[in-house]
Parts: structure tokens; sequence; C-alpha cells
């Protein structure tokens, strides 16, 4: 709230915006609450990772909130203020829909994850920024009318009540006047990034960034640990440390599940594929061998050796054995039913069996687990069901690479499309795309470097960053493409001078609202507050000023032709 209301504040009491500002910070508060309400009024359930979805949401809806109060003070201030409402909402309006937009459909995307902690924290950020975008749009845009004509008329910034004096109003409506903000990125920083030398060595300074952003990538591997979502201080920890160390590397007990078992009174050469699927599984890496399974077919065969029966007299043999007092164990491991072979009697016809393993880690357990479903499905026949306790954590590691990869694809697919609705030009879009994926990528590889590993809470920081990088460089891209300058140079000048100040407010309020998060004492909530800061840095570096360099660059025959604006402009 300080950092918004000083950077809203213009130097007098007249043009600045402190309530607006206020207000903008409760439109995003409305529409946190609407999308909670809403979301739980549906019966979306509540879980840890939407805890930093109010964080996030005041983050985008603040943005936008500068957008719209620098698109204001980007008009002329002699003109009427139902006049600097519509430019105001032109140029705003579209920006903001454009990164809404994008980011609803990047999250909604999300909602489709078959991991349920990133389907749920895309719902409800999703509908949050939506919420935001239609709040700002009518209520915002409702406060910065009245915000208008309190301006036109003199009065306090503060005290609405108290008219300034006839000088400081003649001042304030002075057309002279350019805020400081914009004359320092206007003035200066544009004209610094526009000399060749300075572009020559920022694309050196990227190319350090994307060595060590792929690098990062490389090492990111899917590594799902349970005691990584606790706080630090959780007695819980110990416990799943010494699961990790010790329990599991003496052995773990893993359950096989024979849902279709054969007749093996009718078909006793099936007995051999049986017992092969059993040593199959005893033959893992991490297996203990035949001395740790406890197989109900193996005792009785032991058993049945002694007596010279048919094969159609089998189960009958079994009930016998299983009426030794030492052998009634079993009957807990399996399930009879009429046999359709032999009407008026039984078969085993579902059993589970028991075999041990040892591992090191949580990736051990998964590609044990990726193995053992391997070697069931060479059986068909038998419809073989490996289970575990802890398999929904593993089934989780085996999702995560596919989620994020098919997630990225299709918000980088959304955002082209809607770069292309709003941006008629493919030079623009194409960089503007470019920035994007390169800050994503940049993201998801230093988060690596930072200690983070491909878990549901990196999976969601990374789809977090999509939409937050969104704003950066689409605010940049959208306001360079709608200069209505033809010379290069004035263009990237001119779209700075507007933009630049609020990309950047963006950048700092993002930066203080996430930054405390990094003192909580838990791993999930210190790597969200980590992927904010790495967003906020590279989001600045790529907008602010690779951006502008790229298409000073690489489009300037596009930014040499006269802008469709061009007339409307020095109409205005």
């Amino acid at each position: 709230m300080s950092f918004t209301i000083g950077s809203c504040m213009t130097g007098d009491w007249i043009t600045s915006k402190p309530l607006e500002a206020l207000m903008g910070i409760f439109v995003s508060s409305l529409a946190i609450f609407s999308a909670g309400g809403l979301l739980f009024a549906l019966g979306i359930p509540y879980i840890s990772q939407v805890t930093v979805m109010p964080f996030l949401a005041f983050t985008i809806g603040v943005d936008d909130t500068y957008v719209m109060l620098g698109a204001w003070q980007d008009t002329k201030r002699n003109l009427p203020p139902e006049k600097r409402m519509a430019l105001a909402l032109e140029e705003a309006g579209s920006a903001i829909s454009v990164t809404s937009l994008t980011s609803v459909i990047s999250f909604g995307i999300g909602t489709f994850s078959t991991t349920p902690a990133i389907s749920i924290f895309c719902k409800f950020i999703a509908v949050a920024i939506a919420f935001d975008w239609f709040y700002q749009v009518t209520f915002f845009a409702g406060v910065m009318a009245l915000g208008g004509k309190r301006e036109a008329a003199g009065y306090h910034c503060f005290f609405v009540w108290r008219q300034m004096p006839k000088d400081q109003i003649a001042l304030s409506k002075s057309t002279l006047f350019t805020s400081p903000t914009h004359k320092i990125f206007s003035d200066y920083i544009a004209p610094f990034l526009c000399k060749p030398a300075t572009r020559i060595s920022f694309f050196g300074i990227y190319a350090v960034y994307i060595y060590f952003a792929f690098y990062g990538c490389s090492l990111l591997r899917p590594n799902l640990t349970p005691s990584r979502l606790l706080v630090d201080d959780s007695p819980l920890i110990y416990y799943l440390k010494m699961a990790e160390s010790r329990i599991w590397s003496e052995g773990v007990v893993g359950r096989v599940y024979v849902n279709n078992a054969p007749d093996l009174s009718t078909f006793p050469e099936k007995m051999e594929s049986m017992l092969k699927l059993i040593e199959d599984l005893e033959n893992t890496k991490y297996s203990m061998g035949p001395n740790s399974t406890a197989v109900w077919l193996r005792e009785f065969n032991n058993y049945r050796q002694y007596f010279a029966e048919e094969n159609e007299n089998f189960y009958e043999t079994f009930r016998s054995f299983l009426k030794i007092s030492f052998n009634k164990q079993w009957n807990s491991f399996i399930k009879w039913a009429d046999n359709p072979n032999r009407p008026g009697k039984q078969f085993v016809q579902k059993f589970f069996f028991t075999t041990a393993f040892k591992i090191p880690d949580w990736n051990a357990r998964t590609e044990l687990l990726l193995e053992w479903r391997n070697i069931t499905s060479n059986y068909p026949e038998f419809q073989a069901l490996v289970f575990d306790e802890n398999n929904f954590f593993s089934d989780q590691m085996l999702e995560l690479k596919s989620t994020t990869l098919s997630s990225l694809g299709t918000a980088i697919i959304a955002m082209i499309i809607v770069c292309i609705l709003f941006i008629a030009n493919s030079q623009i879009v194409f960089w503007v795309v470019f920035i994007l994926v390169s800050m994503d990528i940049g993201v998801a590889g230093y988060l690596s470097l930072w200690g983070a590993d491909l878990e549901p809470a990196t999976v969601v920081n990374i789809l977090m960053s999509i939409s937050l990088c969104i704003d950066f460089a689409t605010h940049v891209g959208y306001r360079i493409y709608r200069s209505p300058y033809t010379d290069p140079d004035k263009r990237i000048s001119d779209a700075l001078g507007a933009i630049g100040w609020p990309v950047v407010q963006a950048g700092f309020s993002t930066l203080l609202g996430i930054i405390v998060m990094i003192l909580v004492p838990s791993n999930a909530v210190r790597m969200f507050a980590r992927t904010n800061v790495l967003v906020v840095a590279t989001g600045l570096f790529h907008g602010v000023f690779l951006l502008p360099i790229i298409i000073r660059s690489f489009a300037s025959d596009f930014i040499g032709i006269p802008s469709k604006t061009e007339k409307n402009f020095k109409t205005t």
C-alpha cells in the first residue's frame, strides 16, 4: 500500500492519485474474495497451494491498476475528463485485456492437469484474474472517472472536499508538464538502449543468461519428497526422513493383487505363468528376492507334492491345506468364487501376494513402481495390480514432466493467438512470444539452480510465472506497436516513456508483496517467493531492456512504417 500510494504521486496535490491507488488495491481484494466465494460455493476444496493465490492475484491486479493510472497520466491534461477517460481506456483497456485473457487461458489449461494440486490452484487463480479484469474495466474505471472529474475541478487528491487555489489548478492543467518517470525512461533509458554498443553488450549478457537457464533446466528432475511440503519445524519431518534414510533401505513390503486368477484345476499349465510373474517381480533391481515373498501358491505346492491327487481335486486339497492351523493366515490373501468350468465347485478367483524391496529414495520408488507395472502388463490375462500406500506420490512424479510440458506448450499457443488478436503485426508478436518463452525458460532454469526439483509446487510456480511474465513483455510490446511515431528511436522512447514506469511499478510491488515470504519456515512457500523474485528480475530485464533492444535491432523495418494511429495522434 505504501509503495502503491507513493508511486502514484505526481508532485502536486491535484493530479496525484493516492485514493485511486488504494481503490486499485481494494479491487484486487474484491477479485480474491469473489473467486474464493464462487469456487467454494461450487464445492472446489481448499488446498495448501491455494494459500498463495491472494498474493498472486494482488500482484496481477495492482499491475493492471498501474497500467490504467499510467494511461490516464499519459493523456493531455487540458482535455475534458470524458475525453481523457476514453483515451485512457482505449490504451489501458486493451493492454490489460490481452494480459488478463492470456493469463486466464494459461491457468485455464492448467485446470485440466491430472495432478489435483495443480488443477485446483489453476482454477482459483484463473477465476481471480477474470474477476479482477471485470472489476478493473467496470468498478475501477468508474473510480478513475470520478477522480478525473475531481482533478478537472481542481480538488485536493486526499481531501477531496477542498478546492485548490486557481494558480495551482492552472498549473495542473499545463500541457507542457512531463512526469519525472516519463522523462527518465523516454529521454535517458530509451536513447541509451538504442545505441549500437548498448545493444551488442545486452546480447552478450543475454547469451550468458540463456546458457545458465538451459543448464538449470537440464538439472530439473522429478523428485516429490513429502517432507518438503511441511513447515520446517514439523515433527513429521523427522519421521519422514527416518523412513527415507533407514526404514526403506532395510526393506519395504509391496503388494500385488491378481484380479483374474486362472482356474488351476482345469488349466494347470497356467501355474507356470503365474509363478513366472512372481519370479519376474522378484528379480527387479531393488527386490530382496524369493525369501521376502509371501504367496500361498508356493506354500501349497510344497504341501501338495506329498499327495498323488489329480488336478481336478486341486482346490479340495487346498481347502484341507487351509485347515491346518499354521496355514490359516492364507485365508486373508484369497477370495473364493463359483467355478464357471466346474458347476457346484469353487476356485480362487482373486488373491494377493507380498514381496519386499529396498529403495534409497523417492526416485528409486518411482522407478521400481514403473518397472513392476511394466512386468504385470506382460501378463494381461491375470489383471495384476501393483499397490503401495505411497503410489499416489509416485504417480504424480510420473505425470509431472508431461503435465509441465503440455501446460507450457498449450499456454504458449494461447499467448500467440491472443497476441495476434491484439497486435496486428507478425514481427512484434514473434518477438513478444520469444521473450515470454525466454523468461519461462529462465525462471525454470534458475529455480532449479536455486535448489528446486520438479514437484507439484514447482510446476505451479512455473505455470504462475507464465502469467506474471505476460504482464512485463506484452505491455511493452503492445505499447511499442501502438506508438504513433515512425522514427525507430522515437518510437522506443515514446513506448518506454508511457509504459516503462508502470512495468517497473508492477515489478517492485510484486517484489514487496512477496519477498517477506522467503522468511516463512516452509520450503513450498520459500520456492513460491523465489519464483516471484526470479519472475521480477527476468521480467524487468526482458521487458524494459531486452525487448526494446530486440525490436529496435530486428524489427526496425516495422517501426519505421507510419503507424495506423499516427493520424489520430496528430489530430489529438
